[in-house]
């Protein structure tokens, strides 16, 4: 067993620096990651390159080329030089890219935020970053950040739309248009400053779930060491439609952008009232997105074919059920199964193989009578597609799976530029898990408390290193060494453990740990995951650090309240267990924790929810409950309704 293990290691060990090899070769002939996508962009000049009906702009990649390099001498021309940070605060549109790939052309950093951030996070980056100019998206965003553009001094303000001719009566600053920074441009001559892979290319700030963001610097070797890696694994081809929906300050959707540049793709962009009928008319062959995307898509289906018919909504159920059963049997066969004992082994395998056998004609009929046509009516079509910046739920995967959906789950950071494990789009879908390291990069499992490195199928923290771990965070020396060790290990914060396929299964937050009064731990994100499979729980958090027991909160559905005929608006804010108020409501949503933490195998007592409150607000970013990114802020949580979480334990003691 030892020799075997050394064995393993020697050859893990060969596999990455074979790999590191590889991808060095590929590096060494770019100066830059723009240069990288000059030359890709110029390959197929006359390929659509960008269709935005919101923004209406339509680009070929010799538009766009062009585009980018007038931008880039507008921007010399009004004195911007290699090291500038440049902030851009928009949201993703059809002249973003050009705008940034042409800041990066000139050696200066890319630093981009969302306009629904709030005003005090705009302000802090902007001092923070130091910037030298600002590129923002119209006058929308031009007017809420007025308070602030007059106590700052910068060189230029850049509109990508609109020419805020109000605002430059208040602002010494200088005003410019997108077409005014191309004419200049087209007057000033480019000079190409020298560069190197190890220069800053972009600093993303993250999404700030406790205090204020951190600016993560993230190098053109970084981002330009995720391209051959990703591409292993998704495979774009030159003329692919893709549709482009995420925040572009997200770094996975900012290398998405990138990535599909690179294999000059059909950029089609849309907005979240313009998904549903976007997916029909672009017919995009991938998409990459994240969960809440996917949760909205699967809803959508259930609720459309709900409202055309009662008795086709039951046969989905059922064939979704059936389908659904046959993918779990059929999986059994590709899973690694840690049973130590053989002969059990082989029962549960012959119990799997028969199922499976017996369940496949149902799901082949259903594959082609009617999963077909839901997907047909739904745009999901897909070549290839891929969720990551956070876990989906488990019943949504199989649900995909089910009708025939590619969809592959990817995992990383932004630290990380920020893909580090990723499910080939060809090979085995390994559901519930993030897949595999992608090229050059090692994962490796260790305790938390001593560091160890731990064996397949134990859970501990994650710890990766490769040629995307971020340079670090500005101006936090402190912060960036309590990360990345002196070995260039990255500590994830993340919580999981390797199959001995050296898939990687996600369990939660080191941070998000509920530690109870009994000295267990509580990894409440699979606890959440379980209940969020009712139709009837929009979302929750679970609740109990220093508790006997686990509690929750609970944001019902609407659905929820419709079938036990309650107006909604009726409600006061908060509705606990213990009221006499609702109680149809409250039984409702009881039963469902019971049906739905039960169906989850292996839990332990103490990881049961003994009691729960009803809130009626939703955890958004309006109220502070949520990030910029869409994660729940758990302490703000914990902050807002701790009244009610101290009555729920009160009570039950």
């Amino acid at each position: 067993m030892k020799q075997e293990k050394q064995l393993e290691e020697i050859t893990l060990k060969n596999r990455i620096y074979d790999e590191r090899r590889n991808l060095n070769s590929f590096l060494s002939r770019y100066d830059s990651l723009c240069g990288y996508i000059q030359e890709c962009i110029t390959t197929y000049p006359d390929l659509k390159a960008i269709t935005d009906p919101y923004s209406d702009v339509e680009l070929t990649y010799k538009e766009l080329e062009d585009r980018i390099e007038h931008f880039a001498s507008g921007l010399q021309s009004l004195g911007v030089k290699k090291g500038d940070f440049i902030c851009i605060f928009s949201e993703s549109n059809g002249l973003w890219c050009s705008a940034d790939q042409a800041i990066m052309r000139c050696g200066a950093v890319t630093t981009p935020r969302g306009t629904s951030a709030t005003l005090e996070e705009l302000n802090f980056i902007i001092n923070h970053s130091e910037c030298r100019g600002l590129v923002l998206q119209n006058e929308k965003i031009l007017k809420k950040m007025m308070p602030v553009l007059t106590k700052v001094s910068l060189s230029f303000i850049i509109m990508l739309f609109d020419k805020g001719e109000e605002a430059k009566k208040e602002l010494k600053t200088p005003i410019y248009t997108y077409d005014e920074i191309l004419e200049m441009g087209k007057g000033h001559k480019f000079v190409k400053p020298e560069m190197c892979l190890d220069d800053v290319s972009t600093m993303l700030y993250t999404s700030g779930t406790t205090g204020m963001p951190k600016g993560v610097l993230l190098t053109h070797k970084n981002i330009l060491s995720q391209y051959p890696c990703v591409d292993y694994g998704f495979k774009s081809k030159p003329g692919e439609n893709t549709l482009q929906i995420l925040p572009i300050w997200h770094s996975y959707e900012r290398t998405a952008q990138m990535y599909y540049l690179s294999k000059c793709c059909h950029m089609y962009f849309t907005n979240i009232s313009g998904l549903k009928k976007d997916l029909v008319r672009f017919k995009p062959d991938t998409l990459m997105s994240v969960p809440r995307i996917w949760d909205a898509v699967y809803e959508g289906i259930f609720t459309t074919v709900k409202k055309q018919s009662r008795i086709a909504y039951c046969v989905l159920n059922v064939a979704v059920f059936i389908s659904i059963r046959y993918i779990i049997h059929k999986m059994y066969a590709d899973r690694d199964d840690n049973t130590k004992l053989p002969f059990i082994r082989a029962i549960k395998y012959t119990y799997h193989k028969f199922m499976r056998w017996a369940l496949e004609p149902m799901h082949r009929t259903f594959t082609l009578k009617l999963y077909k046509k839901i997907k047909d009516a739904a745009g999901l079509n897909f070549r290839a597609t891929m969720t990551g910046g956070g876990s989906l739920a488990m019943h949504v995967q199989l649900f995909y799976e089910a009708i025939g959906v590619n969809l592959r789950e990817g995992y990383g950071l932004t630290e990380t530029s920020p893909v580090l494990t990723l499910r080939d789009i060809e090979k085995r879908n390994y559901l519930g898990s993030s897949g595999m390291p992608v090229k050059a990069t090692e994962i490796k499992i260790v305790d938390p408390e001593t560091k160890m490195e731990m064996p397949h199928f134990t859970k501990g923290l994650i710890m990766a290193r490769g040629p995307q771990i971020m340079k670090g965070y500005y101006k936090d020396e402190a912060a960036t060494k309590a990360v990345i060790d002196e070995n260039g290990w990255f500590n994830t914060g993340d919580l999981g453990w390797l199959t001995s396929s050296n898939n990687l299964v996600i369990v939660g937050r080191e941070k998000e740990t509920i530690v109870l009064s009994n000295g267990e731990n509580v990894e409440p994100v699979p606890i959440e995951g379980a209940c969020l499979e009712s139709p009837y729980i929009s979302q929750i958090v679970l609740v109990g650090q220093d508790e006997d027991n686990l509690g929750a909160l609970i944001v019902p559905s609407e659905e929820a309240y419709n079938k036990c005929r309650i107006p909604k608006e009726s409600q006061s804010v908060t509705l606990t267990i213990r009221s006499i108020q609702n109680q149809e409501l409250k039984e409702l949503i009881k039963k469902e924790i019971q049906t739905h933490i039960k169906s989850k195998p292996n839990l332990k007592s103490f990881e049961y929810i003994k009691q729960f409150a009803l809130i009626k607000d939703s955890f958004n970013m309006d109220n502070g409950m949520m990030s910029s990114s869409g994660k729940i802020k758990r302490n703000n949580v914990f902050e807002k309704y701790k009244d009610i979480i101290s009555d729920m334990f009160n009570k039950k003691k």
